[in-house]
């Protein structure tokens, strides 16, 4: 009777969920998933560090935290572009359900090729006289969520990549938008636009402004963010090591 009050629970959570978050209910599905590989990241870096920096790992650990933490976030941000864009639509809601009822989540999902948009959205309108869909709701929404969705990208690069400049934060972020899109050809549900990947380059763009603003008017908060904690073992100990 417990299991069953259970069973229905889950049930009826994943069908509010899915009712009424609209286009964040992947990323709810997808929490369990983002805070076991947060965690497995968080647990190998620190035996890692602790292997590699010995007596002064707390030390380490402790003055770059906040790098730390961002490395964590964009790890967890990586596993959410590979299972959410990587995946049918409705996999991580039909998983709930299978793994209640003991069913295969897999058998309902077949591969499809389809065919990618490679017109761009407003050119489209343009041209057939449908000006009003520019300024439709569903369109905006539609193009800021691509935005948003590539925005955390081109932030936190350059805080763990030092190297990262506007020009090779948006050519990586424009490799990897590629990537996703090219593969959604192939998975069932998805459909590949290129209204998708111009939308999330100007995510990585407007991300790694940020990123500079927050630079230039807080250098020393800045600093911190990229403080890792391979730079404090070389300020403590002498040693020249990689990040």
């Amino acid at each position: 009777m417990i299991l069953e009050n259970i069973k229905k629970a889950l049930i009826d959570l994943n069908d509010w969920i899915y009712l009424n978050c609209g286009n964040f209910d992947t990323l709810i599905y997808l929490l369990p998933v983002l805070m076991l590989f947060g965690a497995i990241y968080w647990g190998v870096r620190a035996v890692w560090h602790r292997r590699r920096f010995g007596n002064i790992f707390a030390n380490a650990r402790k003055k770059s935290r906040l790098n730390e933490v961002i490395r964590l976030l964009f790890v967890c941000y990586g596993v959410f572009l590979i299972c959410g864009l990587l995946t049918p639509t409705e996999f991580w809601r039909h998983l709930w359900k299978c793994m209640v009822h003991n069913l295969n989540p897999f058998e309902d999902f077949g591969g499809t090729v389809g065919v990618p948009n490679l017109m761009p959205a407003p050119l489209y309108y343009i041209l057939n006289g449908h000006l009003d869909w520019l300024i439709s709701s569903g369109f905006i929404i539609h193009l800021v969520l691509n935005i948003a969705l590539f925005f955390p990208f081109g932030f936190a690069l350059p805080f763990i990549y030092k190297k990262a400049t506007l020009a090779k934060t948006t050519l990586i972020g424009l490799s990897l938008s590629l990537v996703v899109e090219i593969a959604q050809i192939f998975i069932s549900g998805r459909d590949s636009d290129i209204d998708d990947l111009l939308c999330n380059v100007v995510g990585v763009v407007v991300g790694y402004m940020m990123y500079a603003l927050i630079k230039k008017v807080f250098p020393k908060f800045s600093y911190k963010c990229k403080l890792s904690a391979d730079d404090v073992f070389q300020e403590l100990s002498g040693y020249n090591v990689q990040t």
